[in-house]
Parts: structure tokens; sequence; C-alpha cells
């Protein structure tokens, strides 16, 4: 459940992402890696506020403005990902299909540092532990160890 919200956050940003890209690069006539700058930065913004209080919500809300300095380091790994991808590839295919190849480049990374380092469950439930998920329950043992029933 956790990675099917982590990925609706990331339909949201990606939306924003995409869109204020498309208006600098397509009618603001900004090259495509500032556009880029721009409008990554933006999706960053908005995919924190999502995450914190929506996909990880459940998970340590102390401390979010060192959650925001991790999320930010992480995202500017992403930034830095996505920004290569579009300066490569948009000379020669243009700037919008630079911007959507690039889109799934910086996605895995994005939810692996976010659901492993930034929003970690302090609990020690692993990493990758989904609350969202009941845990499995345990049958009843006997005397000798032996399941009953």
């Amino acid at each position: 459940m956790r990675a099917l919200k982590f990925g609706l956050v990331g339909v949201a940003n990606t939306a924003a992402d995409f869109t204020i890209f498309a208006l600098l690069t397509l009618f603001g006539q900004l090259a495509a890696a500032s556009a880029n700058l721009v409008s990554y930065s933006c999706g960053i913004g908005l995919s924190f506020w999502l995450n914190r209080t929506w996909t990880f919500r459940d998970r340590n809300p102390d401390r979010p403005l060192s959650r925001l300095a991790a999320f930010i380091l992480g995202s500017l790994v992403g930034l830095i990902l996505s920004t290569a991808v579009v300066a490569w590839l948009a000379p020669h295919f243009g700037p919008v299909p630079a911007k959507l190849a690039s889109i799934g480049a910086s996605f895995s990374w994005n939810y692996l540092f976010s659901n492993f380092l930034v929003f970690r469950d302090p609990t020690g439930a692993g990493p990758g532990a989904d609350r969202d998920i009941p845990a499995p329950q345990r049958m009843p043992q006997d005397h000798d160890g032996q399941h009953g029933g």
C-alpha cells in the first residue's frame, strides 16, 4: 500500500514538475536544463509535503526539519540524475521527450531513498516494513510446541 501511495504522490509531483517544465521551455523560452532545475525543485517541495503527511505519516513524525534536510539531499541526487538525462537527450530528441525519459531515471532512486532512509521505520521493524499491511497471525501452540487444532 505504501508503494502505491508513493506512486500516487509521484504522479502528482511529476505532473507539477512536467507542467512547469513545459511552460518554462515552450512558452518561457528557458533552456531545458535550467527549466528542469526550477520544475524539479517545485516537485521536491510538493513531494516532501505529500509523503510526510500521507505516504509515511505513521513513521516518526518527529524532527521534520532534519527529515526535510535528508529529503532535499536525496532529491538533489535525483535532480542531478534527472538534469543529466535532460541535458544529454534534449539536443537529440527535444526537451519534452528528454524530460519524459528523465522521470523514469529519478523515480526509483527517490522511492528507495525515501523509504529506506528519510522515512525509515524507527521501531526497528525493518526499513521496508509497511504498517498498512497487518502482521501475520501466529497459530496457538500446545504444551509440546505443536500447533493446536
